[in-house]
């Protein structure tokens, strides 16, 4: 295992690892500039434009160019292959490429178009990955909670890689859903990204995601039981959502037909997800601190991070989300503006998403301005991320208003 890692991070960096982000930032380029200049522009509406041959085809000429350039640039200037840019970023895009190809692999599973019905969505195949999804979530939060008691074996690093599987479960069932959608129906076609049920899901693998960066670059594998913890609990969510029919695909409200959704929505979701990993750094700190005064085994203890890892974390989960969550409400404010004619009509959602802001601006505000650290602080993730819940769930629950279209 440990050499395939080695391997895999050795092709990510020098010579190969900048051809390929070349390649990629090529592609990216290519389909950005047929979104502009194609011949059929791009459309709120519209995946299956980036399925078109003559797509493919813009896509092709960017990758080839960025390929060609970057080899070019790195045989003429060698240091240049050591560029941070690429080496931070390669192995998110080839993350990305991978949920593609999985999307793209399981697009040949689903049933007939004849057989697709938009009163009955059971036999559509992205629900057969979601349920994947759930199942290995939940086995990684029970392998997080067992290799507390069992650091020495296999446990911990079967966690992990169960977690990362969780991940591109998910990844790929949401891009698959943004395909089914077209299946049923061209009108109906949309980002999935439009209800709760699809937003759990998104939620799910941002907050992993966020939480395995954190765990491979400061060794913090025991957070993982809480954090995991909070995915389960989700996870449980997400399948009453689906049990009570809020998984199926269905159209689109007006005031969601807009690209400011496919920016605002998986924007806000960074936030979200980084509390919520703030949050179990919050609970770690706790449990340990508790344990530490009630004088529990060393081995127990030596598998946690101390108690000033455990608040660099937690510091280190609210410094992501917190930028991410101000720019979501600034975009959101323009999409607001568009949508109603007004950028703030202190509107249930928007009300709590300022408090949700608020406290978390205060909490970065203390921290550095003040010194504060440690229980506090803790305490302060924990309740924090109550309140980001009842911003996100609640309000849409109990409180009615102009974001009413996500009331369950």
């Amino acid at each position: 295992m440990t050499a395939i890692t080695a391997t895999l991070e050795g092709l990510n960096k020098g010579f190969p690892g900048f051809v390929r982000f070349c390649t990629y930032l090529g592609a990216i380029i290519g389909i950005s500039a047929y979104a502009m200049y194609g011949p059929d522009g791009y459309g709120d509406d519209g995946l299956l434009y980036f399925l078109s041959a003559s797509a493919f085809s813009w896509i092709g000429i960017g990758a080839l160019a960025g390929l060609a350039s970057g080899a070019a640039a790195a045989m003429l200037k060698p240091s240049v292959s050591e560029s941070k840019v690429s080496l931070n970023l390669v192995s998110w895009l080839d993350g990305a490429l991978l949920m593609i190809l999985l999307a793209t692999l399981a697009s040949f599973f689903e049933p007939d178009q004849s057989l697709i019905n938009y009163n009955d969505q059971s036999n559509l195949f992205s629900g057969t990955i979601i349920m994947t999804m759930n199942i290995v979530l939940l086995a990684s939060a029970l392998l997080y909670i067992t290799h507390l008691f069992a650091p020495a074996s296999i446990v911990g690093k079967l966690a992990t890689a169960s977690a990362w599987v969780g991940v591109y479960a998910g990844g790929s069932a949401l891009l698959l859903r943004w395909y089914e959608s077209y299946m049923i129906d061209t009108e109906i076609g949309h980002a999935p990204v439009s209800n709760l049920y699809e937003v759990f899901i998104l939620l799910f693998c941002i907050t992993t995601i966020v939480y395995l960066v954190l765990e491979r670059r400061y060794q913090a594998r025991a957070m993982g039981a809480f954090v995991m913890a909070i995915v389960s609990a989700g996870v449980f969510f997400g399948i009453w959502l689906s049990a009570h029919g809020h998984g199926d695909i269905k159209p689109l409200v007006p005031a969601l037909q807009s690209y400011w959704m496919k920016i605002h929505v998986p924007m806000n979701f960074v936030g979200y997800g980084s509390f919520a990993v703030a949050c179990g750094a919050g609970m770690a700190y706790l449990v340990r601190e508790r344990l530490e005064m009630r004088g529990a085994s060393s081995s127990l203890l030596a598998v946690f991070p101390t108690l000033d890892q455990l608040d660099q974390l937690a510091y280190k989960a609210v410094a992501i989300g917190f930028p991410a969550f101000t720019l979501a409400t600034i975009l959101g404010a323009a999409w607001a503006a568009e949508a109603w004619g007004g950028y703030w009509s202190w509107d249930p959602k928007e009300t709590w998403a300022l408090i949700v802001w608020l406290t978390y601006g205060a909490y970065l505000h203390v921290r550095v301005s003040h010194g504060w650290k440690g229980h506090s602080l803790a305490w302060w993730t924990v309740a924090g991320f109550l309140v980001t819940v009842f911003c996100f769930i609640g309000v849409n629950m109990y409180l009615s208003g102009l974001h009413s279209y996500g009331q369950l």
